[in-house]
């Protein structure tokens, strides 16, 4: 996969103030985009597959599990042939399971509507006493309870096989740096050089509200500049690539600073993740 990056200059922003913002409060249903409007309409449905006429029960006599992995952001839905006999399964396409997460009465993320599938009919054969597993990897979501749903196609794309509620814990996908460059010829100024990189193996997109700030005070202070400083949205950043941004610090008087870099995609709140010391002469 190609790596890109983003460069953005940034001077002093005046709105700033001397107060960090306010905390951002998660918009999950903000998640939900194009893809995934024709899904608004459906609401949690039972458990089961089966006909419409008759949720609740397995028409291939399979059972299902599905699982949650906090530590790798990982869904699992399990295809267990408790018969004594193979199962073959059938799907209308090469897709053969989706998961939906819901938040809200809504669903904010669908993993089928992310994928491309041969529109071809396809069989799966599972032996007696085989348990197939499915794994897919959630997205980045905001920290907060959501229920998800797993379906199993051969069974029907109308009611799902399985459901949970799960916990979702806030994680940071992305590193922060920032380091000071002096005055040179070819910029009389000093600023700030912040770098911002996507080593998450995966590609990240967040709502407006999730970004970082970069917030600069004197040595022993606790109070930021007024002026000094941005925020900035993190939006869509493709793994691998690393986007900069410059803050120029031209008018301040000379003594020790601290540059603080904070963000507020992990937990939906600003906490520190990257700082420096500089001297202005």
């Amino acid at each position: 996969m190609r790596r890109l990056t983003v460069i953005a200059v940034v001077t002093a922003v005046t709105a700033l103030g001397l107060a960090v913002p306010a905390m951002a409060s998660p918009n999950r249903a903000g998640l939900a985009a194009e893809g995934y409007r024709d899904w608004y309409w459906w609401y949690p449905f039972p458990i089961g597959g089966g006909n419409w006429w008759s949720p609740g029960t397995s028409r291939l006599g399979l059972e299902y599990v599905l699982q949650y992995l906090p530590e790798t952001g990982e869904l699992r839905l399990l295809v267990i042939n408790d018969t004594e006999k193979p199962v073959t399964a059938e799907f209308p396409t090469s897709q053969q399971v989706d998961f939906v997460l819901w938040a809200g009465g809504l669903p904010v993320w669908r993993w089928g509507a992310e994928m491309t599938f041969s529109q071809v009919v396809t069989t799966e054969t599972i032996e007696s006493g085989q348990v197939k597993t499915y794994k897919v990897a959630l997205p980045w979501i905001p920290q907060g309870s959501y229920m998800v749903q797993a379906y199993f196609l051969a069974e029907s794309r109308w009611y799902p096989v399985a459901s949970t509620y799960i916990w979702v814990a806030g994680r940071e996908p992305l590193s922060y740096s920032v380091s000071f460059t002096g005055p040179s010829y070819l910029n009389p100024y000093p600023r700030l050089r912040v770098v911002v990189k996507n080593n998450s193996g995966r590609d990240v997109w967040l709502p407006y509200q999730y970004g970082y700030q970069v917030l600069v005070r004197k040595s022993g202070s606790t109070q930021y500049l007024a002026g000094v400083g941005f925020r900035d949205s993190i939006g869509y950043l493709q793994n691998g690539a690393t986007r900069y941004a410059f803050v120029n610090l031209k008018g301040l008087e000379p003594g020790w600073y601290v540059a603080d870099v904070r963000s507020n995609v992990a937990n939906g709140y600003y906490v520190t993740v990257a700082q420096t010391w500089f001297y202005v002469w």
